[in-house]
């Protein structure tokens, strides 16, 4: 019985362990059938998510772009007021450009009285302008934005880093009785500073802020409506805002928190980080059953029902049968591995070999790009990419190949000769940790390079405002060389186009006598980092031609706060400055005979007797008199007289020193100043000379006209005032004519 059953075992042990063997290779293949599907499931939500990570990412940042347009808008408007603010906003079309924007409009800086329990107590914040213009913004008008804590939070972080801030999330009521309840919302603050005030620190930032460019937006209906309709089926999308300790939920697609509930039904397909502001915002892409659903067939099934039949013939001896089972297999898996991706992926997708040569591709590329399969296949990458982003996309594919996921904007030329903007994803295929190929996603970014070209068109039309400003704007580089200009500053450099200034300098322009002063300006602004405001200079051009200006010099910075350009601005002061020299010259000076006038005169003998005071010197005053000068008057007339006046103040002038002051008092009356005498003799010498000058006749039109002059001299002294030293002058002239004219009297006090 024992030697039978002994025989049994030995008879049945090749089948017993083929059996146990296709049980185990059944099971395997199964498994990697599962495996497979799970990793096409996985693959195609992971491109999928990384996809509309983008679309959002690009989409948020477009919001805060907008801010920022606005901001540079108001900055150059020097006079804004409701209505170009409405035709700005029209013309841009935010509300359809950017879905989810509820407001955007204009917060001032106004100072105030301190008021209890103000979150600013020295200014207010009420909102000025707001679009679009409704039956809520015009009831809300004037209400203080800083009175809102998670506002006001936004608005400090924007005004002290000097970029955009965005708000946490919060709430406002809906406006109709139909729409009760509160919506989520949150808002971008960006700060606005006085061109004419520095903004290098913190404490610079906050004297010199204006106002803010506010924007609100629903997030929910933001997120949805960037996203678009078919996001819903295929992802639930979750965004916090906050560390793993404090979460905010920003948006929750299905309203089940599965990150906050650890909820390991539903794994993550992909998650990224998204940093605006102050803030990071965290996403989680959740599949939904739709790619489960995709992939799910009766393979599965076929492969166990397969495995038992193929188990039981090999039971009965054939060893073959699990070498074309196994084979079978792997062919199956190896076929059906990525061929459901390829063809029903919305966007165009296609697969590399590890020379960049294509080994599948869908119809959807094929359409795309107006081309055919036979003109792909085993054909190089590069038939289809633009020359100039051949360079780049080989050193992507490096990277790729070193096992990493790149996303980068290239272009194709089409099978029409159309040329096609793109944004690549690229992806590498793993085989036991090996990249074998390549999975590629294409996405047709066309019109958002149209998108792009339209900002560039709203910054051409701030440049149109730029160029109505009536003062003359310019930028240069580090090396003073011109960036750009207004339509003014273009006709001063005698330019007929604004882009004909680009690269040239100051020693290129009609003001080349001035270059290396400007120069030296651009450095010591580019390397103090502050701003040079409303200085007045001279300007001499090539034409012989002076000018004065009113400059202002500011240095442009990048985000690490390194100078990187400098912004001028000036405008044409000649005339005010003619104007001033005229109205100074009839402040101080007689018209007559250009002498300083009493008023001066007297201004400058003071100051004489300062310096006399503090040096412990002496200092003579002299008073004058033309004799005979009422006779010349009555027989020759005022004209003959006052040129016998200007004669006097010339012959009196060629006496004294350069140092020497003289003026006119009024009349035939003259006063001068003698400064740093070596003793009172040496002024007693000037008045004598002065005598004997006058002795000489005037001849005036063939006239000859005898007069002489009557002269007091008095000396400073310590304690002496201004008004007893011309007293004693006085006197002594007085003396010397009653003592019979042409002669000098001097106080000897």
């Amino acid at each position: 019985m024992a030697i039978q059953l002994n025989h049994s075992i030995r008879k049945f042990a090749p089948s017993i362990l083929l059996v146990l063997v296709g049980a185990l290779l059944t099971l395997g293949a199964y498994s990697m059938h599962q495996r497979l599907t799970r990793e096409k499931v996985s693959l195609h939500a992971a491109a999928d998510a990384a996809q509309y990570q983008r679309a959002l990412d690009q989409g948020i940042r477009s919001y805060v772009q907008l801010s920022r347009d606005l901001a540079g808008f108001i900055v150059a408007s020097q006079h804004l007021e409701a209505g170009n603010f409405d035709a700005y906003m029209r013309s841009t079309d935010v509300l359809r450009e950017h879905p989810g924007l509820h407001y955007i409009g204009y917060v001032p800086r106004i100072r105030r009285t301190a008021q209890a329990g103000s979150a600013d107590p020295d200014y207010a914040y009420p909102y000025l302008y707001a679009y679009p213009r409704d039956a809520r913004t015009v009831a809300a008008q004037g209400m203080d934005f800083s009175a809102i804590p998670a506002r006001w939070n936004a608005m400090q972080q924007a005004r002290d880093s000097g970029t955009s801030a965005v708000t946490s999330m919060h709430f406002y009521n809906r406006p109709l009785p139909s729409d009760r309840g509160q919506v989520p919302i949150i808002a971008v603050f960006t700060p606005i500073y006085d061109l004419a005030m520095p903004t290098s620190t913190v404490g610079e930032r906050r004297a010199a802020l204006r106002g803010y460019v506010f924007s609100i937006y629903e997030i929910e209906q933001m997120i949805e409506r960037v996203m678009g309709p078919r996001f819903e089926e295929l992802f639930d999308l979750e965004i916090y805002d906050g560390d793993a300790r404090q979460r905010t939920v920003l948006y929750d697609g299905d309203k089940r928190p599965h990150v906050v509930m650890q909820d390991e039904d539903f794994p993550i397909a992909h998650r990224a980080d998204l940093k605006i502001g102050e803030h990071t915002w965290q996403m989680y892409f959740f599949p939904k059953p739709f790619y489960t659903l995709r992939y799910s067939n009766g393979f599965g099934t076929t492969i166990v029902l397969l495995g038992l039949f193929l188990t039981a013939a090999m039971g009965y001896g054939a060893p073959a049968a699990i070498r074309r089972f196994r084979s079978r297999s792997q062919q199956l898996a190896d076929a059906h591995r990525f061929d459901e991706v390829f063809q029903n992926h919305p966007s165009p997708v296609y697969a590399l070999d590890l020379q960049r040569r294509f080994i599948n591709v869908n119809a959807h590329a094929l359409k795309e790009f107006k081309v055919s399969r036979a003109d792909l296949m085993d054909k190089s990458v590069e038939n289809l990419i633009a020359p100039e982003n051949t360079e780049s996309a080989r050193e992507h594919f490096q990277q790729v190949l070193r096992g990493n996921t790149v996303s980068y904007d290239s272009a194709v030329i089409g099978g029409d000769g159309v040329r096609v903007e793109v944004c690549v994803i690229m992806i590498p295929v793993k085989v036991a940790g090996r990249v074998v190929s390549v999975l590629g996603i294409a996405e047709n970014i066309t019109e958002r390079k149209l998108a792009e070209w339209r900002l560039n068109e709203s910054k051409r039309m701030l440049q149109l405002v730029i160029d109505h400003l009536p003062q003359r704007v310019f930028w240069k580089d580090t090396d003073s060389k011109f960036l750009g200009c207004n339509e003014a500053a273009c006709r001063d450099a005698g330019l007929t186009h604004p882009d004909q200034i680009v690269g040239k300098t100051d020693f290129d322009l009609a003001w080349r006598a001035n270059a290396e002063a400007y120069r030296s300006d651009d450095r010591a602004t580019l390397a103090s980092g502050q701003a040079k405001i409303n200085y007045e200079e001279p300007q001499q051009r090539d034409d012989g031609s002076e000018s004065w200006l009113r400059t202002s010099k500011i240095p442009l910075t990048d985000i690490n706060g390194r100078a990187v350009a400098v912004l001028g601005m000036y405008e044409d002061i000649t005339d005010r400055k003619l104007i001033e020299r005229q109205l100074e010259e009839m402040a101080h000076f007689d018209s007559l005979t250009g002498l300083a006038n009493r008023a001066y005169f007297h201004h400058q003998l003071e100051h004489a007797r300062v310096r006399a005071k503090r040096n412990g010197a002496t200092f003579a005053l002299m008073y004058l008199d033309l004799d005979k000068f009422k006779a010349v008057n009555d027989t020759y007339g005022h004209e003959v007289g006052d040129r016998l006046l200007k004669a006097f103040a010339h012959r009196v002038k060629g006496v004294l020193r350069e140092a020497d002051t003289v003026a006119r008092l009024g009349g035939d009356e003259f006063a001068l100043t003698l400064e740093d005498l070596p003793d009172r003799e040496a002024a007693k010498a000037v008045a004598a000379k002065l005598v004997a000058t006058m002795q000489a006749p005037f001849v005036l039109d063939g006239v000859e006209l005898c007069v002489g002059t009557s002269i007091g001299v008095a000396f400073s002294s310590p304690d002496i005032s201004v008004s007893s030293l011309v007293r004693r002058a006085d006197e002594a002239m007085y003396r010397a004519k009653r003592g019979g004219r042409n002669r000098y009297e001097v106080d000897e006090n």
